[in-house]
């Protein structure tokens, strides 16, 4: 009797802990992420991206052009960061900065996250490789940094105020307000700040 209590009660332990497993990351290359989000949400995903963070800004992008142009993704880094990601961590530029690294975490998608802008985020867990860190610069990005993705696309050319403010909001918010119809000298002034 004794052993048969104790073999179910190491069959609970054993199977409550096979339970608790964490799930295993799948590999995921950033263009397929942003192409078909809804493949990816709610499941542990490593991806090689480049961070960008910064005043009102936390979000990935794709190291390489891709050939379609996806939403962005606002990036979370979870607070109980520990052991070697944590050094890694530690090694990105203070304030503002880019970052090229592989990092695995949890995909979400239906946001609204981040400032409102973002309909896809991503909770960083691990942080695994660390190639490329730079500090941030509002003249022009790092040499490692992909260029001119737009012009390598073959879409629709956009107007200059949807490409300046496009960096700045992920899903278009200012760009819609832009495409109701605002006076050419509300889109001048919007030029001239920057914002």
């Amino acid at each position: 009797m004794k052993s048969c209590i104790l073999a179910l009660l190491l069959l609970a332990i054993g199977g409550s802990a096979a339970a608790q497993k964490p799930e295993a990351a799948q590999e995921v290359p950033y263009c397929d992420l942003v192409k078909t989000p809804q493949a990816f949400a709610g499941k542990q995903v490593r991806v090689r991206a480049i961070y960008k963070y910064g005043f009102e800004i936390q979000r990935l992008d794709s190291p390489a052009c891709c050939p379609e142009r996806g939403a962005k993704i606002w990036v979370e880094i979870d607070s109980g960061l520990g052991g070697d990601s944590l050094k890694l961590f530690r090694k990105f530029p203070k304030g503002m900065g880019l970052v090229l690294a592989t990092f695995e975490g949890k995909f979400e998608s239906g946001g609204p996250h981040g400032d409102g802008g973002y309909r896809l985020k991503f909770t960083v867990d691990k942080i695994e490789k660390l190639e490329r860190t730079a500090k941030a610069s509002a003249r022009h990005d790092p040499s490692w940094a992909p260029k001119n993705c737009e012009a390598a696309r073959t879409t629709q050319p956009k107007s200059s105020s949807t490409l300046i403010h496009e960096p700045l909001h992920a899903e278009g918010a200012v760009q819609f307000e832009l495409s109701r119809g605002y006076p050419k000298a509300c889109n001048v002034w919007y030029r001239s700040t920057g914002w």
